[in-house]
């Protein structure tokens, strides 16, 4: 089942298991792991590699997912990735050869001017050929604020990726999305209104946009969200199973696992 799907005029997302902690409902999906070190806890870590489509590993982020399959002892299917894509600068010389010689398919990504993530998603799509519903990005948020924002920039550059599969960003306590203009409807966990879990909208073009919500502790009522004003951070969640969003500009929607 994917994790989105169109319910008259409003976009509906549910990529979380609505009753399992760290759990997901993504379809069918293509995973990515960045150069970052792995935060998400093993058994999650280790169960999204298994049941995807598609495993994708961004330069360095192919040191890390070795070093971590190692470090956690939680046996995966299959070690290596089908792809292995960036411009190489960071993964080691023997990893390389070693996922070569694995079968992994091999991208060298050049161009100085895009991401590794950029580039390594759209390679990624590319030999997918539009299979999947959904990629999920392992990611973390580790100090760099440069890297984290260009992390999110991605987020909307995955909006004009052939098949329109949706774009998450997961980390060890979050999964974040980006929002069309329009209307969404998001599904939310009882565990995650149980414990108050944080959500935030937070904006992403450089206007003002009118939004309104329900379902949320402080829902807004076409108020203005932009930078250098306000923005909707820490909220938290009603007790209704859904929150609604209008919204006539586009948004990233994060919030805590």
């Amino acid at each position: 089942m994917s994790s989105t799907k169109t319910t008259g005029d409003a976009i509906e997302w549910s990529p979380l298991h609505p009753r399992e902690p760290m759990d997901f409902s993504l379809g069918s999906y293509a995973l990515m792991i960045l150069n970052v070190p792995i935060q998400v806890p093993p058994l999650v870590v280790c169960k999204l590699w298994d049941g995807a489509v598609f495993r994708s590993t961004v330069d360095g982020g192919t040191d890390q997912w070795l070093k971590f399959l190692q470090n956690s002892k939680v046996a995966v299917t299959k070690q290596f990735p089908e792809i292995v894509s960036g411009d190489f600068d960071s993964i080691l010389p023997e990893t390389l050869a070693s996922c070569r010689n694995n079968g992994c398919d091999i991208v060298e990504t050049p161009d100085q001017n895009y991401t590794d993530f950029d580039k390594g998603l759209r390679a990624l799509i590319t030999r997918c050929k539009s299979r999947v519903d959904s990629v999920l990005v392992v990611c973390e948020c580790t100090g760099r604020i440069d890297q984290t924002y260009s992390n999110i920039n991605t987020l909307r550059l995955g909006a004009e990726l052939p098949g329109n599969p949706s774009l998450y960003l997961l980390t060890s306590d979050s999964i974040s999305w980006h929002l069309r203009r329009g209307k969404h409807i998001i599904h939310i966990p009882q565990h995650l209104r149980d414990k108050q879990q944080w959500c935030a909208i937070l904006p992403f073009e450089p206007k003002e946009s009118q939004i309104t919500s329900t379902g949320l502790k402080w829902n807004l009522t076409s108020h203005c969200i932009k930078f250098g004003g306000l923005i909707s951070s820490s909220n938290t969640y009603s007790n209704s199973e859904t929150v609604t969003l209008d919204t006539d500009a586009e948004l990233i929607w994060s919030m805590g696992l």
